[in-house]
Formats: C-alpha cells, sequence, structure tokens
C-alpha cells in the first residue's frame, strides 16, 4: 500500500509541471477597453484558468518591447505574446497582403480569408513563422477600416487630396499615396505629432482607432471614411512551448484560443460601430466617398498592390478575396 502511494505521488509530481508552469501573455499597451489586445488576452487568460491553468496576463510592455516579446517567444521563454503585424512581416512579408487596401471588403472578410478559410498563402506564413519558432494563435483585428485623417480639410475625392501631405510608414506607402496624387513623408509615429504642428505633414492613413486612442483627434479634425485596408494585430505564441504539452493541455489551450479569436471578431466588429461616433464626439468632421470617388481610390490603390506586398503574391489574394467574399 506505502509503495502504491509512493508511486502515485511521484507519478502527481511528474504531471504537475505541465499544468503549474505560468503561461505568460505579453501586451504593450496598458489595461483599457480600447485597447483590443489587452481586451484578447484577457479573454485567452480567463479560458486558461477556467480549466485549471495559471495564466498571466502582463500590460505596458512590461515583458519587453514587440522584437524582445518575439525574441523570448522563439526560445521558449515567454508562451503567448500580442504584437505588431509587423513581426510578422519581418520574416514573411506576403502577410502585407492582408492589409492591402480594399483587398478584403471589410473586417467581416478579412475573419473569412485569415480564420474559417484554410489557404496556402495562411499556411506558408505559419510555416514562416514555425521556422523561427513561433506560431500564429491568430491575425486579430482592433476595430474599423482604414481611412485618412488631416488638419486642414474635408476630402471627399482624390482631387481633394491636392496640397495635402501624408505620414508615410515606408516607401511602399508613399507609393501608394503617389498613385492617390498625394505626397507622403516618413515619420516615425513618436514624431508625427511635431510634424503636423511643424507642417512637415497634415495627416495620416490609419483606422480611427489610432486617432482615438492617442488623442490625435485634438489636431486631425477631419477624417474620412475610405474603407481603405483591414488593420489587424498578431497574437503569437511560443512553438517549442506548445510542442512541450501533453495532449489534453494543448486541447486546453488551443480551445482558448479559439474562444479568444470568436470574442475578438465580435469586439472587433462593436470597436467599428463605435469608431465614427467617437470622432464626432471628439469633434472630427467625419466624410465619406461617393460611389465614382470610391471607385477612383480602389482603382489607384490596386495599382500599387505589387509595391504594398510581394508581386508574386497579388494573384494568390485576388483569389483568396473573391473565394471569401460575400
Amino acid at each position: 500500500m506505502k509503495k502504491t502511494l509512493i508511486t502515485m505521488a511521484a507519478a502527481l509530481l511528474t504531471a504537475a509541471p505541465a499544468l503549474a508552469e505560468e503561461i505568460k501573455i505579453s501586451v504593450g499597451c496598458p489595461p483599457v477597453d480600447a485597447c483590443a489586445d489587452w481586451v484578447y488576452a484577457e479573454d485567452l487568460a480567463t479560458s486558461l484558468r477556467d480549466a485549471g491553468l495559471e495564466a498571466t496576463v502582463f500590460t505596458g510592455g512590461a515583458l519587453g518591447k514587440d522584437p524582445e516579446v518575439v525574441d523570448q517567444l522563439s526560445q521558449g521563454l515567454l508562451q503567448f505574446g500580442l504584437t505588431n503585424f509587423v513581426m510578422i512581416k519581418e520574416v514573411d512579408e506576403t502577410v502585407l497582403g492582408f492589409v492591402a487596401p480594399y483587398m478584403f471588403d471589410d473586417m467581416d472578410h478579412f475573419f473569412r480569408a485569415t480564420q474559417d478559410t484554410e489557404s496556402e498563402l495562411m499556411n506558408g506564413i505559419r510555416a514562416s513563422m514555425e521556422a523561427q519558432g513561433i506560431r500564429i494563435a491568430a491575425l486579430t483585428g482592433l476595430g474599423g477600416t482604414m481611412g485618412v485623417f488631416n488638419s486642414a480639410k474635408p476630402v471627399t475625392s482624390v482631387a481633394d487630396l491636392d496640397g495635402v501631405r501624408l505620414r508615410a510608414i515606408d516607401a511602399s506607402q508613399i507609393e501608394l499615396f503617389q498613385q492617390w496624387g498625394v505626397q507622403g513623408v516618413v515619420v516615425d509615429m513618436p514624431e508625427f505629432a511635431g510634424a503636423v504642428q511643424q507642417g512637415i505633414v497634415d495627416g495620416y492613413f490609419n483606422p480611427p482607432v489610432v486617432a482615438l486612442i492617442f488623442r490625435h483627434t485634438e489636431f486631425l479634425t477631419h477624417y474620412t471614411d475610405l474603407g481603405a485596408g483591414t488593420p489587424f494585430r498578431s497574437a503569437l505564441m511560443s512553438a517549442d512551448w506548445y510542442a512541450g504539452l501533453d495532449d489534453a493541455t494543448q486541447k486546453i489551450v488551443d480551445a482558448a484560443v479559439a474562444k479568444a479569436n470568436a470574442n475578438n471578431r465580435v469586439w472587433t466588429a462593436k470597436a467599428a460601430e463605435n469608431e465614427i461616433a467617437g470622432l464626432k464626439k471628439s469633434g472630427v468632421t467625419v466624410s465619406s466617398l461617393d460611389d465614382a470617388a470610391l471607385e477612383d481610390f480602389k482603382t489607384r490603390s490596386e495599382a500599387a498592390w505589387d509595391v504594398l506586398m510581394p508581386p508574386e503574391a497579388v494573384d494568390a489574394f485576388r483569389a483568396l478575396a473573391e473565394a471569401t467574399r460575400q
């Protein structure tokens, strides 16, 4: 009997680490409801805890900036991280096709393409990341589609952009702006407010949530709802850590990720509904496009697709978008 008890105790001790190990989830933003990353992380942690695992969300970049988070994930030192999708782009630029203006009609279309449909595009991106020791849990939404903010005037057509200078992320975005007939200037985000005050740029191309979170609505008084581009973040996990879990724990993690993904889709839709009202409440003039102006923006944007993503991927993205369009 004594021998049996000792054997059982040893078995429990052997099995314990898989369940007892703290699952750390890194988030760069503070714990606020407006931050999609934090909401996703809390959803994930709650499901893991409900299933008997120990999970903790670390906010405000407590575990490092995105490159440091990715490095820890690849080494198995960190289990989950919510990051800018640029962390994927640095490994596989194919992911840029998912944010290309007018490739997908809206965020629902984006989710159907990335979560509901198996494609060589997503499988290839996943494989590229796994080769770096990282699994993609999801490409997550953060609100509505992208538009143009500026401090000068209402914009309801390409012609209205004449004389407006937009902050560009990189050279490829400058190419997009050139197709729109707009001058782009590469400016780092921390320097953006100063660049507007100094007259270097007049605005930027971003989803509404960016202006709301950073309070740029204090000086970006005009927004045009272009519906151009589906912005997203990335939920990443350590491939080595996941591979080391037993089957039962992997199923718990899979279920928690699936629930967090589903909740994020609902959250994204609600956030998109509230953003325009939030802009108006902040004193921003919101403009929309008529059918002719929208078609003009679409045609001009498509002309830049082979610069905004690897040119060999354009046809595959067109096919995926068409297959998932409703």
